[in-house]
């Protein structure tokens, strides 16, 4: 069954059925060089990426900007150019967080270890940085990876595709869970144009979300 041809309750079932997630580590802690943003798909056309690239482009440009995605990203040269504005530079290992300005960085941030150890590292840095926490793609089980970071973020942003019915209809029903109260929801809307098309984004705090009518 694809995606789109998910029922909203099915969604809870279906999350059973993938993965358990361990218990958030609270000893571990954001280092005061570094802020946090855990940005999450909850669907294929959720446009994770697009949403982090549109956040990096506020940030002040004297800081290190590191992505770190759960799900591995294989991008080339010319896909980070097309996708992502600087301070991002390529994929990089763990080693070579101080050797660039920015990059993407493939780790599993739900497991613990390895979210300890990330943290070790930009403690190390004298730098002031911005970490985001991502899929890479897109996840079902979106309140279980936000509850695994939360302590660590100062933003938490769900991205949804308006028109899938069942990515808006599953961030409304997000919106109503405590774990989420803290959560800002971002909408892309694709429109057609008379020459091509363009993605409209609206971004609501979680008070705004669940007053929506959803049917």
């Amino acid at each position: 069954m694809k995606e789109d041809q998910l029922h909203v309750e099915s969604f809870e079932e279906l999350n059973r059925e993938l993965r358990s997630f361990p218990e958030p580590d609270y000893s571990l802690q954001m280092p005061k060089n570094a802020k946090g943003y855990a940005v999450i798909g909850n669907c294929n056309r959720a446009r994770e990426q697009r949403l982090i690239n549109e956040i990096i482009n506020k940030i002040s440009p004297f800081k290190k900007v590191f992505i770190v995605n759960e799900q591995p990203l294989h991008a080339s040269p010319e896909f980070i150019v097309e996708h992502f504005s600087s301070p991002i530079e390529r994929v990089i290992t763990l080693d070579e967080m101080t050797q660039v300005t920015g990059g993407i960085i493939n780790l599993d941030w739900t497991v613990p270890s390895s979210l300890k150890i990330l943290l070790m590292l930009i403690n190390a840095m004298s730098d002031e940085c911005v970490v985001f926490f991502a899929t890479g793609s897109h996840a079902e089980q979106v309140k279980e990876r936000v509850s695994l970071v939360a302590h660590l973020c100062d933003k938490i942003v769900i991205s949804l595709d308006k028109q899938n019915p069942n990515s808006f209809r599953a961030g409304w029903f997000l919106s109503h869970d405590q774990v989420m109260q803290r959560a800002n929801f971002a909408l892309w809307q694709k429109v057609n144009l008379e020459e091509g098309y363009q993605y409209n984004l609206t971004v609501l705090s979680s008070e705004q979300m669940r007053q929506l009518n959803v049917v």
